[in-house]
């Protein structure tokens, strides 16, 4: 074996970095807007409050993470998180904890903003992962970029991209699984299956909704076995998808440590637990104040249109129409691995989870369980986008749809600005948002309680709170003070004296629910 000569290498070594440059250089236009989004990021990231289900989620890492130090895996104590909360992994709760204890990290401020930037991160990443899939699937930048935007320019998801670390990553993994299922179907090798397997075995451990992919793979499995021209063919097929099954399950036991020591009767408990999630408290819905175990079979249809932009819905819409025509014109073609089959696939993760919602009766609340339905439905809109313009004849009337689409999004983006920090709120104008005191005996708002934390904020900086100290309103959670700075807990005094005035002023200023 011969060495190359040292001028070689260092050549080489030179080219590196600006091959890697010249490689970057046709994606700058995605790569500018993660930029902005990224600074976007970092510039509000400090404006929005604690939530009730962060401290939740954080405990949830920080018991497991216990469990892990003892080394005794049949010592899992029931009751050591609370009901249903040791049922859920730790796939991105435990890379939180170990990023703020490697940062040494104490206070709770610095804990929570350190956890709203990492899933913020995180969040961005999913946009990248929507480009790529998207240029896999249409090779055409534009396209790409188009659908990167309607993954990222969702306000609801946005604000949540801060605070929310289980139903946000979840989003996220829905569309690295599905970049990953992709690769794996055309490169059709152990490996990127066993990536694949990987990274849906992480989906689930997050949100049990995860199993949608993980019956959708080995199903168009059958479908490749079944067109399969030869024995070598079909082995292959029983080989990556015999891979794929064997690594998603040990993905989902290896990082849901309650499993270990009651692998099958606790795998059934979680199961038949999180299939069927007790129902939370009542919530408005079209001005009726319901039971989470009796919303009506459009509640989550309903809240996805109403709170999603309109640009982005009209063309995943489009996109699913498109693919359901194509698949029904070549049957033959749609069962058989291509673009067309990918985009029934991405149609099904949509439509399936909706249709098992309403026909188990299953409880979500204000459709954030099903965030991740946005994935498939901002690469639908790749699809839309695709089909939308190759019947347009003339490049003038392509350039206006893709105006169009510029245009939504940067209203969009502007709306998200109005409203900040309050994106979580955002409803379309499908919903009348003109007069807020009858849209909040409408829809179910602020679910998490965030804005209780611009009530306290609000109050110690009126003129009419104290010079001293401020009364803190005793129907307020406490864990709003956690993010908090330390000079305004300082100022903070239990107390009844105000509790009236501020419940009073909050309302006013439209941070409660009345």
């Amino acid at each position: 074996m011969t060495f190359p000569a040292p001028s070689e290498i260092r050549k080489r070594v030179a080219a590196g970095p600006r091959a890697s440059l010249e490689a970057l250089k046709p994606h700058r236009g995605a790569l500018l807007a993660l930029a902005l989004f990224l600074c976007a990021g970092l510039a509000v990231l400090d404006d929005y409050g604690a939530s009730g289900d962060e401290s939740t989620q954080r405990r949830i890492g920080q018991t497991n993470l216990r469990y892990l130090a003892n080394n005794d895996l049949g010592a899992f104590v029931d009751g050591f998180l609370v009901d249903s909360d040791k049922l859920y992994g730790i796939a991105f709760e435990l890379p939180l904890l170990f990023a703020e204890r490697a940062f040494g990290l104490r206070n709770d401020r610095s804990v929570y903003l350190s956890r709203h930037l990492l899933t913020h991160l995180f969040f961005l990443a999913g946009g990248l992962f929507a480009y790529l899939l998207s240029m896999r699937l249409f090779g055409a930048r534009l396209l790409a970029l188009a659908a990167m935007l309607i993954f990222l320019l969702h306000p609801r998801l946005y604000a949540h991209a801060f605070f929310n670390s289980k139903d946000i990553p979840f989003l996220v993994m829905f569309a690295v699984a599905l970049f990953l299922a992709h690769r794996a179907f055309n490169r059709d090798r152990v490996g990127a299956f066993v990536l694949l397997g990987a990274a849906v075995g992480v989906l689930v451990n997050i949100r049990i909704m995860g199993v949608v992919l993980l019956a959708a793979i080995p199903a168009l499995r059958a479908l490749d076995f079944a067109f399969a021209q030869g024995r070598a063919e079909r082995k292959r097929v029983i080989i990556t998808t015999g891979a794929f099954a064997l690594t998603s399950t040990l993905t989902i036991y290896a990082l849901l440590p309650y499993l270990w020591a009651d692998p099958v009767g606790r795998a059934v408990e979680w199961w038949t637990t999180l299939s069927d999630h007790p129902h939370g408290p009542d919530e408005w819905f079209r001005g009726m104040l319901l039971r989470s175990d009796y919303f009506p079979a459009d509640y989550v249809p309903t809240w996805f249109s109403i709170t999603s932009p309109p640009f982005a819905l009209l063309l995943g819409l489009v996109g699913a129409a498109a693919v359901l025509l194509g698949a029904v014109r070549a049957p033959g073609v749609a069962m058989r691995s291509g673009g067309l089959r990918f985009g029934l696939l991405l149609v099904g993760c949509a439509a399936a989870p909706v249709a098992a919602v309403i026909l188990l009766d299953a409880n979500v609340y204000a459709w954030r369980q099903m965030y991740f339905l946005w994935a498939p439905l901002a690469l639908l809109g790749a699809f839309g986008l695709t089909a939308l313009t190759r019947t347009l004849p003339r490049p003038r009337l392509r350039a206006a749809v893709y105006g169009a689409v510029a245009a939504g999004a940067a209203a969009t983006a502007f709306s998200m600005a109005l409203i900040h920090p309050n994106q979580q709120e955002y409803f379309n104008a499908l919903v009348d948002r003109v007069t807020p005191e009858r849209l909040r005996t409408q829809y179910q708002m602020d679910i998490w309680n965030l804005a209780s934390g611009q009530a306290v904020e609000w109050l110690l900086q009126s003129d009419l709170a104290p010079p001293g100290d401020a009364n803190l309103a005793g129907p307020l959670p406490a864990f709003i003070l956690e993010i908090l700075t330390k000079s305004e807990r300082d100022r903070l005094s239990p107390g009844a004296g105000l509790d009236a005035f501020v419940l009073r002023r909050g309302f006013e200023q439209g941070f409660f629910e009345q």
